[in-house]
């Protein structure tokens, strides 16, 4: 039987990206290969804690919600298999599902309605003395063919790019990293400040507006962290 390691599910208002303000249940799997230093869910990355669940309990509890939209977020959705039967089961019953990736994870046969990119730019690497940690996070996270591939592959797609405010050099590696993957859209990528507390998002999105503006980003909000906090379940 397909199953995930669950770190949890709840219903909330989407807060990012294209589809921000849409109620949505959210299904959070736990683990990561990353390792950001600004992870706002360390639970399922630097100390990854969860509960097996069979695929088909979830997509159950999924159906009988009556919410109509659905996120399979994480940690990294592609880095567990049972994530294709689950999104299979949600797509079937023709709910709308968006999955969300880092982008520096391959997988084959996860079909979602909107998938949603964030890589991570440069300073999300952990640079810690006595540990490869830096190393193996930089091999990962940037990768302009997966970054293609996943674009070329998918119905709908979104990239989210966390930028830390004030930073020039955030800038210009995404801007070589959609220039290497082909990517010219720029109206699908968001840019959304660092921050998980509502003044430092305030003063990263005012930051980060004339960005938007010159380079033809979008303005990307975290709007949940601005309703509730950052809490579980929210």
């Amino acid at each position: 039987m397909s199953s995930l390691l669950i770190a949890e599910e709840f219903i909330s208002i989407q807060g990012e990206g294209g589809l921000v303000g849409a109620p949505s249940y959210f299904v959070r799997v736990t683990g990561c290969p990353l390792r950001c230093v600004w992870c706002d869910e360390p639970n399922t990355s630097w100390t990854p804690k969860g509960q097996r669940m069979a695929t088909a309990d979830i997509a159950e509890r999924v159906i009988a919600s009556g919410i109509e939209r659905v996120v399979l977020t994480g940690g990294e959705p592609f880095s567990q298999a049972g994530s294709v039967d689950l999104a299979q089961r949600i797509m079937s019953a023709g709910l709308h599902l968006t999955i969300e990736t880092s982008g520096a994870v391959a997988q084959t046969g996860l079909t979602c309605d909107l998938l949603s990119i964030s890589p991570k730019l440069w300073h999300s690497t952990p640079r810690r003395r006595g540990d490869n940690l830096a190393d193996r996070h930089d091999r990962l996270r940037y990768n302009p063919d997966l970054l293609a591939s996943l674009v070329g592959q998918a119905k709908d797609w979104q990239i989210k790019a966390v930028v830390r405010p004030g930073e020039d050099k955030d800038i210009k590696e995404l801007l070589d990293l959609l220039s290497a993957a082909g990517i010219a859209d720029r109206g699908r990528v968001f840019l959304v400040p660092e921050g998980v507390d509502a003044a430092a998002l305030d003063a990263g999105l005012r930051a980060l507006s004339p960005v938007c503006i010159k380079y033809g980003f979008r303005l990307g909000h975290r709007l949940h962290l601005s309703l509730y906090g950052n809490t579980p379940g929210t």
